[in-house]
């Protein structure tokens, strides 16, 4: 979801230092796990995560971050009061993974057609497909995954749902690949219509950057998984989150953003982005900062996103100099 109504806590809040996980040593807790295990951490790692730790106390709210390097080590830093997150559009990922594995089942292609009706494009909500077309049309899976990875459209995300049947399915989809962590159970239009029901599609910033890791390394699976990449690497929005400091460096960087509104009271619900990022030399590493509840400026949320992504590249390239 792009744009929603301000959250519920506000004030300061304590950082920690969650464990470095070997996820192999792990792997019978599926792809992702609401809990951290401490098996070790390295002395590079530890001021890594040190920095990180730095950089989120600048700010009044309350974030989390996750890394899963290549050789599948974890890296946590989370705000007290519990390590879920509103996911925002960042649920958009998860949605696309569904809809193609509905697609797979159904043995249809993403060229196949969908009739959008103009009563299916909500007026209150973002929306580059409704803006283009406001009387609806007829549009491709393809065309419709576009708009909601590459736009973050929020009606296109809801055709989606109506497509392959609600939420329901996606949270079951992705289950059963393994993943917790992380729960959706709402539309767009849900959430725009009842300010708490941005809190029920939620995600530990673990469960979202091991997704990411997991979808990474299945990229290429078939012609759908390889379409959901590389629309992934055309994202335009939140050019200034992870890819603000180090776009011109990376191979690749695949990502989705998520976006909450200003509140009346200032502070901003959601400021988020979770994706993979791909070194020259072929390594990658898997990242998601969620920041929730922020008395800072928007800028100020990107920056601190853009920095951590930041940090985390030069720790992965120095490590390959050594």
């Amino acid at each position: 979801m792009e744009k929603k109504a301000g959250p519920r806590t506000h004030g300061r809040r304590k950082i920690v230092a969650l464990a470095v996980l070997n996820i192999a040593a792990a792997a019978a807790v599926g792809i992702t796990t609401g809990v951290f295990y401490k098996f070790f951490i390295d002395r590079d790692c530890e001021e890594l995560q040190d920095r990180i730790m730095a950089a989120v106390e600048t700010v009044d709210a309350r974030v989390g971050v996750a890394v899963v390097f290549d050789d599948g080590d974890t890296l946590g830093v989370v705000s007290d009061g519990g390590s879920r997150f509103p996911m925002m559009s960042v649920m958009k990922f998860h949605q696309a993974l569904a809809v193609c594995q509905w697609l797979r089942d159904s043995e249809t292609s993403l060229d196949a057609a969908v009739a959008v009706s103009g009563s299916q494009l909500e007026k209150d909500t973002y929306s580059p497909l409704r803006d283009r077309f406001p009387d609806g049309g007829v549009f491709s899976f393809r065309e419709l995954l576009e708009y909601t990875l590459v736009y973050s459209d929020n009606n296109a995300c809801d055709v989606l749902f109506d497509a392959v049947g609600g939420p329901g399915y996606v949270d079951g989809y992705v289950r059963s690949l393994g993943a917790d962590g992380f729960s959706v159970e709402c539309t767009e239009a849900e959430m725009h219509s009842d300010f708490d029901n941005c809190f029920r599609n939620w995600s530990t910033p673990l469960s979202a950057a091991l997704l990411c890791d997991w979808f990474y390394r299945n990229r290429e699976a078939d012609s759908y998984s390889g379409y959901i990449w590389r629309t992934m690497s055309e994202c335009r929005t939140g050019s200034v989150r992870i890819p603000g400091k180090i776009a011109e460096e990376a191979a690749v960087i695949a990502h989705k953003t998520g976006t909450g509104d200003v509140g009346a009271d200032g502070r901003i619900m959601a400021v988020n982005d979770a994706g993979v990022v791909v070194l020259p030399d072929g390594r990658h590493f898997s990242m998601a900062v969620f920041i929730e509840d922020a008395s800072c400026s928007m800028d100020e949320c990107e920056a601190l996103i853009a920095d951590v992504a930041g940090m985390v590249f030069d720790h992965v390239s120095r490590k390959n100099l050594r």
